[in-house]
């Protein structure tokens, strides 16, 4: 799976930042193997308990919408795979009529 193409600027700085290693574990493979797990050993190798689900230490504001930054790594070899952007849009104020 081809990396998640920036749409911005904040965005590109932010994806630069998370290939730097800038970056936490969010769901440890070896406590918690991965949904994904499988699809990532067939197509990258490992184990399914090397696998964690990361997650860009920083966040952006683009326009009111928070975007950070997931990825998958591999634990054993530092390998980071399939970085796609995680966008949050502001909840709309419920009206009351």
């Amino acid at each position: 799976m081809p990396d998640e193409t920036p749409r911005n600027l904040q965005e590109q700085l932010l994806l630069e930042d998370a290939k730097a290693g800038n970056g936490k574990a969010i769901i440890i493979g070896i406590d918690n193997p991965l949904a994904d797990a499988p699809r990532l050993v067939a197509n990258y190798g490992g184990a399914t308990e090397d696998w964690d689900k990361m997650t860009s230490i920083q966040t952006a504001i683009v326009e009111g919408v928070s975007v950070q930054v997931h990825w998958f790594r591999n634990s054993k070899t530092l390998e980071d795979v399939e970085f796609k952007f995680k966008r949050q849009y502001p909840r709309k104020a419920a009206s009351n009529q």
